[in-house]
Formats: C-alpha cells, sequence, structure tokens
C-alpha cells in the first residue's frame, strides 16, 4: 500500500464529512484512512461505524480516552501500513487528485529524501503555503523557513519506516508537544521533496489549534520546554539560537524555570529583554 492518511479527531462530527467525501473522490484509490478518535463525544463513534460499514474505502479505527493531538499522532504513526504517511486533519480535506499526484513523485523519490512537501491552499484556492525560492527542490523542513522563504503550514508526507523510528514524548497531565519536535527529528534524517502544488485544503477555525496557539504552549509547558531545547542544541546559526532563546526565556518567565537549565544558557541571558516582552505580550494574561 502507498500511503497512510491520518486523522487525528476530537468532536468533529460536523466537518468530517467533508474530508470522507474528498477521499472518496480520489482518483487514486492506493490507500487506507486511519482515524483515531481522542475521546469525541459528539457523533464521531457513530459516524466513523457507518463508514466503515458502508465500505466505500479502507479505514481503521482507533478509540482512545481524551490524550491530545500528539499522542493521537504516535498512535496513527503505530498503526499505518502504507509506505508513506501523511495527517489531515478532521476539518481540512484533500484535492481530487491529491494521492495520484503524490504516488507520481514518490515513484522517484531519491532514497535520502525522507518524504515530501506539499501546498496548502484555503477552499477558494487562496495560498496558505508560501515558497519564495522558486529554485529549490530539495531541502529540510528547518531549512526550507530559514533559508528558502517557505511560509504558512505546509503538507508533510514521510516514510513511514522512518517516522515510526520517531514519538512526541508524553508528560503527566499535559496532551500538547509543538509539532516541530518530531520535524526537528525526521529533518536529521533527511529532506524533503518540495511539490509545488496545493494539494491539501484547509481552513482555520475560530476555535482550532490556530486561535488559541498561546494558551495551548502556556497550559503544556513541559511539552513546550522539550520542543525548544532540543531546537537550541540543533540551531545552528547565530540567529536562530537568539530567536529561540528569546522564546525559551518568555515561556521559563511565565512557568519561572531557571534560565541556567537552557541548552545555551549564555544565549538565554542576553535574550533576557526582547524573551520578556514576548512573555508580556503572550503569555503574562494567563498567568495572572
Amino acid at each position: 500500500m502507498f500511503l497512510t492518511i491520518f486523522t487525528p479527531t476530537y468532536n468533529r462530527a460536523d466537518t468530517l464529512p467533508q474530508l470522507y467525501a474528498s477521499l472518496c473522490r480520489q482518483t487514486c484509490r492506493d490507500f487506507e484512512w486511519v482515524v483515531v478518535d481522542d475521546g469525541s463525544t459528539d457523533g464521531t463513534p457513530q459516524l466513523l461505524a457507518a463508514w466503515q460499514a458502508e465500505g466505500k474505502l479502507p479505514l481503521r479505527i482507533h478509540r482512545q480516552a481524551n490524550a491530545g493531538k500528539t499522542a493521537a499522532h504516535n498512535q496513527g504513526a503505530a498503526l499505518a501500513e502504507g509506505d508513506m504517511f501523511t495527517c489531515v486533519d478532521s476539518d481540512d480535506c484533500l484535492a481530487d487528485h491529491a494521492v495520484e499526484a503524490l504516488l507520481a513523485e514518490y515513484k522517484s523519490l531519491p532514497p535520502e529524501c525522507v518524504g515530501m512537501l506539499a501546498l496548502k491552499v484555503q477552499a477558494d484556492d487562496t495560498p496558505v503555503t508560501i515558497l519564495a525560492d522558486k529554485a529549490v527542490t530539495v531541502s529540510t523542513l528547518k531549512a526550507a523557513y530559514e533559508r528558502h522563504g517557505l511560509s504558512g503550514d505546509a503538507a508533510l508526507v514521510f516514510r513511514s519506516s522512518v517516522l515510526k523510528e520517531h514519538a512526541f514524548p508524553a508528560f503527566p497531565g499535559e496532551k500538547f508537544v509543538p509539532e516541530n519536535y518530531l520535524y526537528d527529528q525526521l529533518d536529521q534524517e533527511g529532506p524533503l521533496r518540495i511539490l509545488r502544488e496545493g494539494l491539501y485544503i484547509c481552513q482555520y477555525r475560530p476555535d482550532g489549534y490556530t486561535a488559541r496557539i498561546a494558551h495551548t504552549l502556556y497550559s503544556n509547558p513541559q511539552g513546550y520546554f522539550a520542543y525548544i531545547t532540543q531546537r537550541l542544541r540543533l540551531d545552528d546559526a547565530a540567529v536562530s539560537r537568539f530567536l529561540d532563546s528569546v522564546r525559551y526565556v518568555a515561556m521559563a518567565i511565565a512557568h519561572r524555570w531557571p534560565l541556567r537549565a537552557s541548552p545555551r544558557p549564555l544565549w538565554a541571558y542576553a535574550a533576557l529583554l526582547p524573551g520578556y516582552l514576548l512573555y508580556l505580550r503572550r503569555y503574562r494574561r494567563f498567568s495572572k
């Protein structure tokens, strides 16, 4: 099997039909749909069961107590049987030819590439992903953002065999780790091939992750520190070390975390003032 399309979901019975319809319209059917239901209390379980009974596409469902998206992602990766793996959120969908386009690229994917990067668009074709460098064809994700003018979210497809070797950590009382924690590890395994086509159609809901990112980060400090300390160890450019130190300091102030615990403590002290300003703007309202 070529592709595992993984969807983590929590109380999205109102949006999942759009995704299901887009999967049923795929011009290439060489995929499975793995859904991890993260403890939904609406009609999601019944909806998924009905689709599974219809048998229009290979659908496997795993239901778990609410543990957050990163725990669901770990479970989805473990269940994946496709050669490649991609995550499609429960309020998004795919272009009708997305699987066909990805399969065509996969057939000539260099062995050193761990996956592919495609563009995201909104339903009216407004770009979500922007890639300023018109010449780049292969890049790690971090280098794409830092050196090749990538901005906005991108659709990512990874070799399942590589993905299964990495996982998000779990912390008691927390349900979130920034996705870049995993992506930074995968960057160490190899680059991504760049596809300049909008294959992923998304929308940003007011109650979605994008709208509440600051509160999500503040509420999951151990997950955030796991990400930012790993990022600081990997940073190889001075500007990256400084900017990530600013982010580290802001969260450290919010949770009274010692600056000396940073893997780059001198950079943390150098970033104290801008880090404090970021704390005031992003986290102070939650720490009152």
